[in-house]
């Protein structure tokens, strides 16, 4: 699985580190239309520790981010105008956030040692705003899918 950006390049798009980066690579990538990213789920993530120590499951509401962390990353390379195999512009951008309407559906327990494959494809976007189809998959089976919508925020707007 050939990679179009590592770890180390997200970083320099999304405002993440870890352990809250949960997007290891991008794998694919369609401007205007799709992402697919990996995540790496390991048993030394901090979250395993305590959901659940018996069963260790990777919780939702972390899939749910990852799959945002791809729709935002996808959304940023586009206003990018990004290409495959060409360097990432040094610009500051806006904030992107979840506008507030998640619709995620879970299907399947995603567990440590899964390479968690995230696939976002742009729905609608209008202006700042966008809907997202989402869907998680591990080892073949899907564990989750829906829609997010993100929005890009003017940091200077953000009351602190």
């Amino acid at each position: 699985m050939e990679a179009l950006l590592e770890s180390y390049q997200i970083t320099q798009i999304l405002k993440y580190r870890h352990p809250f980066l949960l997007i290891d690579k991008v794998t694919g990538y369609i401007p205007g239309k799709e992402l697919t990213a990996v995540k790496a789920v390991s048993m030394g993530e901090p979250y395993f520790t305590g959901h659940f120590p018996d069963f260790p499951i990777m919780p939702g509401v972390l899939i749910t981010e990852a799959l945002a962390q791809a729709s935002s990353l996808m959304l940023a390379l586009d206003d990018l105008e990004w290409e495959k195999g060409g360097p990432l512009p040094p610009t500051e951008r806006p904030i992107i956030g979840v506008l507030g309407n998640v619709q995620i559906n879970f299907l399947k327990s995603v567990l440590p040692g899964c390479l968690l494959q995230l696939e976002v494809s742009i729905d609608w976007r209008k202006g700042p705003a966008c809907s997202i189809y989402v869907k998680a998959s591990a080892e073949g089976s899907v564990c989750a899918k829906g829609k997010v919508t993100v929005m890009f925020i003017d940091k200077s707007k953000l009351s602190v």
